[in-house]
């Protein structure tokens, strides 16, 4: 087996980057936003907020529609409960990140969202629901980045402790 053969094909590792970069960029967002004054800024980032996770909707879709289908299917890395621990994380990373952008929608309908000020999203279900709802979007946004801390510290103790290929398997290269 060659160098390219242990390699996700281009496609999987954009994804794969981009889902990361997202999520990073809406919980800084989510977590942040608030600290601005109440007006057209803060409703700006927050309409940001939601286009992005709109935009998330289908980017989760196009992943996972490639994952089952058409990416570049590996074989484990590692044996025993190590597969057992990396392969119980990224089903855990794929329900959360399925959960929060879900949340999202909801919480964007629940509160009938002013987009850009312009434009508002119906509200639905009662006024109450956005309290209900948006705590669970903030968990499942908290939960997600703190599995995916716990990924890349993994993939970066692949690299430097165990000096194996595992972190190569998914980087961006040149190709």
């Amino acid at each position: 087996m060659g160098a390219d053969d242990l390699v996700y094909d281009r496609k999987t590792i954009r994804l794969h980057w981009i889902t990361g970069g997202a999520v990073v960029f809406q919980w800084v967002v989510g977590r942040l936003n608030h600290l601005l004054p109440k007006g057209p800024l803060r409703l700006d980032i927050w309409s940001i907020h939601v286009l992005v996770g709109f935009a998330m909707v289908v980017l989760v879709l196009w992943r996972m529609g490639w994952r089952l289908g058409g990416g570049r299917k590996l074989p484990p890395a590692q044996h025993g409960i190590r597969h057992v621990a990396a392969h119980t994380v990224h089903v855990l990373l794929y329900v959360l990140l399925v959960g929060v952008v879900g949340l999202g929608v909801l919480n964007t309908f629940a509160h009938g969202f002013p987009l850009f000020g312009m434009w508002n999203f119906p509200q639905v279900g009662p006024e109450h629901y956005s309290k209900v709802v948006n705590p669970w979007h903030d968990l499942f946004a908290n939960l997600i980045m703190a599995l995916a801390a716990i990924h890349a510290l993994a993939a970066l103790w692949h690299r430097f402790v165990v000096r194996d290929r595992v972190l190569q398997r998914m980087w961006p290269s040149l190709r």
